[in-house]
């Protein structure tokens, strides 16, 4: 990573570099002022330059980042406590796409406070069961064979030559 931000300073020069850094703290504050007049989610801490992470007293937070993986967003995972995060970029900087983001996020809090769902999927069921595991050692045996069934491939009949 280090070698990646060096390559990112010399093309576009420390001015450029620091606008780009100013921009990205803009759109973090953008992002948590908006998330925090959400109801349903509360952003922890005060993020202070890259980083919103959200929970919910309400819900599966786990649930809220799935359906944003629907609409196009890429949230993390984390535990202890049950929270998401999105990590700012340049991209995210772009006109439209924080307030793209906080909307997104507005109707979806909205839809699960309205309609909880009755079983979880995806990332809610996978991250809610490891954290109920008391045997630490476990979680990652259980994630590597989940990972295994996920990305398992099939394989195809030997091709015949005629």
């Amino acid at each position: 990573i280090v070698s990646a931000c060096w390559a990112a300073l010399v093309y576009h020069g420390k001015q450029g570099y620091v606008d780009y850094t100013r921009s990205i703290i803009q759109t973090t504050r953008k992002i948590e002022e908006g998330c925090r007049n959400i109801k349903g989610v509360f952003v922890y801490g005060k993020p202070e330059v890259s980083v919103v992470a959200l929970g919910s007293n309400d819900y599966n937070i786990y649930q809220l980042s799935d359906r944003m993986g629907k609409r196009g967003w890429n949230l993390n995972a984390l535990q202890y406590p049950a929270s998401i995060h999105i990590a700012v970029t340049v991209l995210h900087t772009h006109p439209g796409v924080a307030e793209r983001f906080i909307k997104d996020i507005n109707e979806l809090s909205a839809e699960l406070l309205a309609n909880p769902p009755k079983d979880s999927g995806g990332s809610a069921a996978l991250y809610g069961m490891a954290q109920s595991i008391p045997d630490r050692s476990l979680v990652g045996e259980m994630a590597w064979c989940y990972l295994d069934a996920v990305y398992s491939t099939k394989i195809s009949k030997k091709p015949t030559i005629e």
